[in-house]
């Protein structure tokens, strides 16, 4: 990524009608790079409210880091990718409706936001009324990922959760996997989901970089 590189906000194709949340409804930019990040991320999740699950994603997830709850300032080449991250509960999916919206009208800075992440608030069938709900909040997040629930995930510390990063291989589809030993398939997929998201941005701002259309031109033109 190239400190250069612009990436525009695609208030166009929000939704007509979205208003922008009062300021106490939405979440603040970080003024300095993200502290506390040993690594620079591809992507940061953002946890809209605590308990979201942003922090066990982040270390599962080698592409991801946590932004702390806070939208990236875009600093020293920061990634301007965001995923918010949301349990689902209708307290949880209202404030990741409020900080798409912020996004929308244009007051969480450069970021790009990629899409929304769920996560299963408790185990088994999700009421249809937070069902109905989700699908609305996530009509503003351009792409909508649920990870379900965990036990496993729920009786140890993130550092303790294993790690997976692009590349590594699939386990096999019918072979039962520990949890707390292996990333399981579902999540694989979303973080591959988000790799690729993230690819498809950077290609797309790198076509909409005017030095981008210079390097393509012939000499004589």
């Amino acid at each position: 990524m190239t400190a250069a590189m612009k990436f525009r906000r695609h208030t166009e194709s929000a939704p007509a009608g979205v208003v922008a949340p009062p300021e106490s409804r939405r979440a603040p930019i970080w003024d300095r790079p993200v502290p506390g990040v040993g690594r620079a991320p591809l992507v940061w999740l953002l946890g809209v409210h605590g308990g979201a699950g942003a922090s066990s994603l982040a270390h599962v997830l080698a592409p991801a880091a946590d932004s702390g709850r806070r939208w990236p300032g875009v600093f020293d080449r920061e990634s301007p990718f965001v995923v918010l991250v949301a349990r689902e509960t209708i307290a949880g999916l209202t404030r990741a409706h409020d900080l798409l919206r912020q996004h929308h009208s244009g007051f969480a800075g450069s970021c790009e936001v990629l899409g929304l992440i769920t996560v299963a608030a408790r185990p088994g069938r999700l009421p249809a009324e937070i069902r109905r709900y989700r699908d609305v909040v996530g009509s503003l997040a351009g792409q909508l990922w649920q990870v379900p629930w965990y036990e496993e995930w729920t009786l140890v510390e993130p550092e303790k959760l294993p790690v997976w990063a692009p590349g590594d291989p699939l386990p096999p589809k019918k072979r039962k996997i520990d949890p707390l030993e292996e990333v399981p398939l579902d999540v694989r997929e979303l973080g591959a989901d988000i790799v690729a998201a993230a690819r498809t941005a950077l290609e797309e701002a790198a076509l909409d970089d005017p030095a981008h259309d210079r390097a393509r031109k012939p000499p004589d033109q």
